[in-house]
């Protein structure tokens, strides 16, 4: 059955249009064969792309603009091609960040644009870029915090979360509204404003310290699954502050910890991997704790490091491997600082020795 054709006038055979022409000549001509198609790879075609390829006329562009369907001037659009076919080409992810980098006047323009039309996404980007004056944008603080008050009252979570940010930041004296935008973020799914504001009565930052009111904040972040709110939990009832007895839990802390652990959270990977190791609020499992040492110490975690490299050390939940050992001993000392400091006396130490090295807890 023949294809159907979507077009006004009718198919002129064996003859491409003249004025298409660029990498995709070979496609116009419905004579050519197929082998010819395939024989052009997608690499080619790339190498050989560009702006005029990918975009209109000018006069059609034009028109465009005078319709109103885009809004973005002629010369911008082809800067925004060029930006994207140039990372393609370079085989470089192009993503927010680099485009905020290496083109940071082409996604203002973007930003502003999308706003213009009624994104809020674009204006929550827009307003974050001149609050901040990203890579040389023109920085406008007031502009930028009276966008994102806008869409905060329009309940836009990820505004509410950072202007209770700013407000907690720069204006002291308005802290319980910092407290209700967190609030009003947590509630509409950012359970990171669950873990600021567990913070903040933890420690008493703008606020009067009240563990209880901390806790309660810590858990309503935990009952999202937020790992950050998990290994706090974990904190308050390894120390008793989150009992109603004041008395440690160390089961209820380990459940915690490993909720977080599991959620990729290093150092909650790292607890759960002492408390396997020690039999810490849970059956003492050596293999177990090896599992969650190595995940923390993948994660860079220099404590973890230095402990899984004493079990390879001595073969515990693990087999013995002196090599094992001395790569995580020196990962650890390339982190500095006392724990560097005692991995490099380990290295020196273990040498050329067959023995092992002992498991530093710290």
């Amino acid at each position: 059955m023949a294809s159907q054709r979507y077009a006004s006038q009718p198919a002129r055979r064996g003859r491409a249009d003249p004025s298409a022409s660029g990498i995709f000549a070979p496609f116009l001509n419905p004579t050519s064969a197929k082998e010819k198609i395939e024989a052009i790879s997608p690499s080619d075609l790339l190498a050989k792309a560009n702006v005029a390829d990918l975009l209109p006329s000018d006069e059609q562009l034009e028109t465009f603009i005078k319709q109103k369907y885009i809004s973005l001037p002629i010369e911008t659009q082809k800067q925004i091609v060029e930006n994207v076919l140039n990372a393609v080409k370079q085989d470089r992810e192009l993503d927010q960040e680099s485009l905020l980098q290496h083109g940071h006047p082409v996604a203002l323009k973007l930003y502003q644009c999308a706003m213009e039309h009624g994104d809020d996404r674009g204006k929550f980007s827009y307003a974050n870029m001149i609050y901040r004056g990203y890579n040389g944008t023109p920085k406008n603080e007031d502009l930028g915090i009276k966008l994102m008050s806008e869409l905060a009252q329009k309940g836009h979570p990820y505004a509410q979360m950072n202007l209770a940010s700013i407000l907690m930041r720069t204006q002291p004296d308005r802290v319980e509204a910092g407290i209700k935008l967190y609030e009003l973020a947590g509630k509409s799914g950012i359970d990171s404003a669950y873990t600021e504001l567990g913070r903040m009565y933890r420690l008493g930052y703008g606020v009067h310290q009240d563990h209880a009111k901390a806790i309660a904040y810590f858990r309503q972040g935990a009952q999202t699954g937020n790992p950050q709110c998990n290994f706090m939990l974990g904190v308050y009832y390894s120390s008793g502050l989150g009992t109603e007895d004041r008395q440690p839990d160390q089961q209820k802390a380990f459940k915690h910890f490993q909720k977080a652990a599991l959620k990729g959270l290093p150092e909650a990977q790292y607890n759960v991997g002492l408390r396997f190791l020690n039999g810490h609020g849970v059956e003492q499992n050596s293999f177990n704790a090896a599992e969650f040492l190595r995940m923390a110490a993948e994660h860079g975690f220099q404590l973890a490091q230095a402990n899984l490299a004493g079990m390879y050390a001595e073969g515990r939940g693990v087999k013995k491997n002196l090599n094992e050992a001395r790569q995580w001993l020196e990962k650890a000392a390339a982190g500095g600082g006392p724990i560097g400091k005692d991995a490099q006396k380990r290295l020196a130490e273990l040498g050329g020795q067959k023995g092992g090295s002992k498991c530093t807890i710290m």
